[in-house]
């Protein structure tokens, strides 16, 4: 049986609220011009940064950097509105396409690991949604002490499963090129066409990504 790497976040899970979203919504509201994919895009970047902090697993989100990163000013207003988001998630449910693509996955022979950006909360969220019937392995940030795309947690997932194979994540900078680095051959789910001018091996939905894998 060949093994498979996944995400969780953004992959298999849709945690509410996103990262993106809640700055886009405050910039969108005060008629600042900028795009839910250019949030998308920088928050992506951001979080592949090797001197990113965090706590308990999860990234410190810093929406000033992310404005930087966009060369945006904002007004005082809009600052103070922005630094009262919270970035922790407080729902989460599957995407429709998750378990019949773990079902599918199963019937090619499978063996599914996931490695995650996560807290101690992940194996709560896998027993709730489900998943963790169909899981074997689950390697998480806050055990390993560093987070994608840092090699060391790839590897201690591969070192889990005895072996390398394909990982499934939808950040290019984090899962893409952090798994590619580890060795694993990386596809990028890119449910939004935010990465149109990346060069990458891609697919729009998790089913997409089992026909890519019978190919």
């Amino acid at each position: 049986m060949a093994s498979i790497f996944l995400d969780l976040g953004g992959t298999l899970v849709d945690f509410r609220p996103t990262y993106h979203e809640p700055i886009y919504y405050v910039l969108l509201k005060h008629n600042y011009d900028v795009s839910l994919k250019q949030i998308y895009r920088a928050v992506s970047a951001y979080l592949s940064r090797e001197d990113l902090k965090m706590v308990d697993g999860n990234p410190i989100i810093d929406y000033r950097e992310i404005l930087k990163m966009l060369s945006l000013k904002v007004d005082e207003e809009t600052e103070k509105e922005l630094a009262q988001l919270n970035f922790v998630s407080i729902s989460y449910s599957l995407y429709h396409d998750t378990l019949p693509f773990l079902k599918a996955l199963k019937s090619l022979g499978y063996r599914i690991h996931i490695i995650s950006n996560a807290s101690k909360k992940i194996h709560q969220v896998l027993k709730e949604t489900s998943l963790i019937e169909y899981v074997e392995t689950v390697t998480a940030s806050y055990e390993v002490g560093r987070m994608k795309p840092s090699k060391e947690i790839f590897l201690e997932g591969i070192k889990k499963a005895g072996e390398a194979g394909p990982y499934i994540g939808d950040l290019y900078e984090v899962d893409y090129l952090g798994a590619e680095r580890a060795g694993l051959k990386p596809i990028l789910l890119d449910r939004l066409d935010f990465y149109d001018d990346v060069n990458a091996v891609k697919v729009r939905s998790l089913m997409d990504a089992i026909k890519l894998l019978k190919s």
